[in-house]
Formats: structure tokens, sequence, C-alpha cells
């Protein structure tokens, strides 16, 4: 019950999880419908109500009146403002307040870059119409449930209209630098909008595959030297090499020109944590473009055997143990913990920056060398049966060495989801985890993280689903193991 219509006090709607799931708030913290789910349980930026009195009515921005020129591209605030009349001013303060509960390099920030990218270019252009869609999104989240669908109509609209000019963009496009690189964020923030609003994570893929990979590779490594296209790469990179693990396919990063770029910024351009974290990216790509050929030759395997292929399989096996020993060398130099590092390689360059700046993306690199660590092995122990009938060794990790690398998995995941970090990025970490958890407390820890990826980002769902299969399928498996052996000993 409202006191008074000037009562300011802080009024408590649905918690976020209950509001996607559009079930009944308790209005406890924690609520009881995520206590029973094992949810956690936040409650976003409660909507104000509008006061009847408006003061300088005619003064309110529109979408006509309100450019980056006149205005504070994006307002210095951690809070979002209130919605007014026109929701522009809205979703531009929620596209600050999204860039600071996402970083994903934990360093780099694209909020300047796009800015002066916006500002110098036509105000209503698609990158800025991408801007107010992504904004949109995080503005849904935020804005009491009477207003959310409004909003989240003006982002779809944003959104149509920033497809349709990145489109005319790309017919008539001017070569150069500013163009490509208003032209690769688009791609970029668009992608992230599709995983805000699709739950089946197909449009991030098409804007990621078709738009951001394709656009780059299409202007080639010498453009991303430096200026806006070299931000760009250092901070889309991480997006790049996820989709390949994940998705196990092949990716432009592991070509000579582009790893030859990689390492000359790391050299040039990169500093503390953030250096690490790209050369970390490069051995991430190499084991998803090693998990290809792996794939690749074990199908043909079944198909006519392994005649004519054992050189092959031989190069592969050499490959894995060059990338295991990349990865003991990269522990051995930036990793903080002793229990990863490998002992015969040199310690002299471990005194890594810690300074509080770039401490996250140490958080972030370290959980991305465990989830490494397991995935490289991944590629040849599943299908160890076949390597094993050519007598060849492979660079896997004993079930004690994974086990580890699960429990560092989950503890520096669950010290990231109180950062600043994107908790986007830990959907590759936390599948790759979840797919050799065995404690039941542990999948609990899994569950809940994706439930709080999954309170920003729909798509977690989707993971959500394969795990719990996959979990049902490995019961199953063990159970029917069991009763053979019980059988047997009958």
């Amino acid at each position: 019950m409202f006191t008074g219509p000037f009562d300011r006090r802080k009024r408590r709607h649905r918690c976020v999880a209950c509001s996607k799931s559009h079930l009944k708030c308790s209005g406890d913290s924690p609520c009881t419908a995520c206590v029973k789910r094992n949810y956690p349980c936040q409650y976003g930026f409660v909507m104000l109500q509008e006061r009847t009195i408006l003061v300088d009515r005619g003064k309110h921005s529109t979408m006509n009146t309100c450019s980056v020129v006149r205005q504070s591209f994006v307002p210095d605030t951690r809070v979002a403002k209130p919605l007014n009349a026109d929701p522009t001013v809205f979703c531009l303060s929620c596209y600050d307040v999204f860039l600071q509960k996402n970083k994903f390099t934990g360093l780099a920030s694209p909020r300047n870059d796009i800015a002066d990218l916006v500002k110098r270019g036509d105000p209503e252009s698609y990158l800025r119409d991408a801007v107010l869609c992504l904004g949109a999104m995080q503005a849904s989240t935020l804005a009491a449930a009477s207003r959310s669908n409004r909003i989240r109509r003006f982002g779809l609209e944003s959104y149509a209209k920033s497809i349709s000019g990145l489109r005319h963009a790309l017919v008539n496009m001017v070569d150069d630098e500013e163009s490509r690189a208003r032209i690769l964020w688009t791609t970029l923030l668009l992608g992230l909008f599709e995983l805000m609003n699709d739950s089946t994570g197909d449009g991030w893929l098409q804007h990621l595959i078709h738009g951001t990979s394709q656009a780059l590779i299409a202007s080639g490594p010498s453009t991303c030297i430096s200026g806006p296209c070299m931000r760009f790469f250092t901070e889309s990179k991480i997006f790049e090499a996820c989709r390949a693990v994940v998705f196990n396919q092949p990716t432009f990063l592991v070509k000579e020109k582009w790893m030859a770029l990689s390492a000359s910024l790391r050299v040039s351009s990169l500093v503390g944590s953030q250096k690490a974290l790209d050369a970390l990216l490069d051995i991430v790509a190499l084991c998803a473009s090693l998990r290809v050929k792996a794939a690749n030759l074990i199908h043909a395997f079944q198909f006519s055997g392994p005649f004519g292929r054992v050189e092959h399989a031989q190069a592969i096996s050499h490959e894995g143990f060059e990338l295991r020993g990349q990865l003991h060398a990269w522990a051995s130099a930036h990793h903080t913990s002793n229990v990863f590092r490998h002992p015969t390689i040199s310690q002299a360059s471990s005194a890594s920056s810690n300074t509080e700046r770039d401490h996250e993306t140490q958080l972030l690199a370290e959980t991305f060398f465990s989830a490494t660590s397991i995935y490289l092995s991944g590629v040849f122990d599943y299908e160890i049966c076949h390597w094993q009938s050519l007598q060849l060794p492979v660079p896997t990790l004993s079930e004690d060495e994974i086990q580890q690398h699960v429990a560092s998995i989950l503890g520096l995941s669950q010290q990231l989801a109180s950062t600043s970090i994107s908790s986007l990025l830990l959907l590759f970490p936390l599948r790759v985890a979840s797919a050799r958890v065995r404690q039941t407390s542990q999948k609990q820890k899994i569950m809940n993280l994706f439930g709080n990826v999954g309170s920003s980002f729909p798509v977690a769902g989707a993971f959500i689903a394969e795990i719990e299969n996959l979990w049902d399928y490995n019961g199953a498996e063990a159970s029917a193991s069991s009763r053979e052996v019980v059988g047997r000993e009958a």
C-alpha cells in the first residue's frame, strides 16, 4: 500500500528471476521461488512512479532532438535515469550501465571509441541504433513490469533500424578506418542484443560468424595494427575464441597473419593481465582448431579405418603435446597458483602485475586456463580407443588433474560473479566443467552460476537444458554399468 503520491520510498517489485519466469514473487531476499529453484535472487532497478506535475515539459528529448552532439552520449552515472515520454535518454543511460556490468577483458572499454564514432558520423546512424537496442534490453531488466514491454518494443525497433542501416552501409561502404570500425562495433553490439533477446543463441552466431568475423577477415590484419580497429580486435577477440571452442568450429584467429598481429599487439599495446589473457586466447583458438582436425580424423577412421592416416594422426598427437607445453609455459609465467605451474619451467617471469586494475582480468585468464586444459584433454580422451588402437601417446590429463581444474573453475567463477567482468564469459568454462563434474554440490554450484548468467543473458537456458540432459544420460549410463557388474558377480 502506497502512502501518498509524493512518497519516494523504494518499492520492491519482483526479483529478476521471477520476472523473467513470470512467477509470483514473495518479495523476500532471497524470495521463496528462488530458494526452491536454487536460483540467485537479485532485485533490479526499481522504477519510480512518474509525477503528475511535469517541469519544463516542452524541453524533454525526442528521437529527433536527442543527438550525441547536443548531449552527453553516455551519461557519467551508474544509476539509470527514469523513463520519460521518450525512451532514448533512458536507453542511453542503461547502455552505460550495461558496459559497466559487462567488461570483456577487464581493462579496455569500448565506451569512448563508440561514442566518438557516433559523434563523428550521422547522429541517427546504425551504430547509434545498435547502442539504443542494447540499452533497451538492459533497460527492460531494470524497468517495472508495466514498462518493460514498451522498452522492449523500442529496442526491437532500434534493432530493425540498425540492421537496415548496416545493410545500406555495406552496399555503399566508404573504405576508411572509421567506417570499418563503425561496422565492426555495430555487428558486435547487435550480437550482444541477440544474446539478451534470443535464448537459442542462433542470432548471436549469425552476427558473429557472418558479421563480425567476416568484417574482420575482409578488413585484414593490417587494418587492426592501430587505431579504433586495433582496439576493437583486442576487445572482441575473446568472443571469437569462445565461439570456436563452445561449438567446436574452426576460427580465422589461427591463421599465421592473425597470430602475428596478436603477438605484435601484446608487445606494443597490451599491458598487465590483458597481455596474459590475450596470449591464452591464442592457445584457446589453437585448441579449437585441433579439435576440428581430430574430429575429422576420427570420422574418417569410422568409415574407412586408419589406413593411410597414421601420419596425420601422429601430427595431431604431436600438436596436442605442443599445446599442452604452451599451457604449462603460460601457467608458469602468469598463473598465481603453484598447483598448475610446471615444475620444469623457470618461474622467473611469474611475478606478473597484480594491481587492482587488472585483478579481474587475471581471474578470468586463470578460469580460462583451467577450462582450456580440460578441453585439450577432451580432444583425445573422449575418443581414446582410437588413439590407443594406433598406439599413439596423447596429452590427456588424469582424473585427479581434471578435478583440480573443475574445482578451480567453480571457485574462480564465483569470484568473477561479483566483479564487472561479464557473466557471459563464464559460459565456456562452466560448460567444460559441467561435463567433468562428479559431486552433487558442485553440480548445484554450476546451476547457480548459470542462473546468474541467465538473469542477464537468456541464452544460458540453452546451456542449462543441454547440461541437464548430459547429466541424466551419464546417470542412466552409470546405473546400467552398475547393474551389469552386479549381474556378472551374481
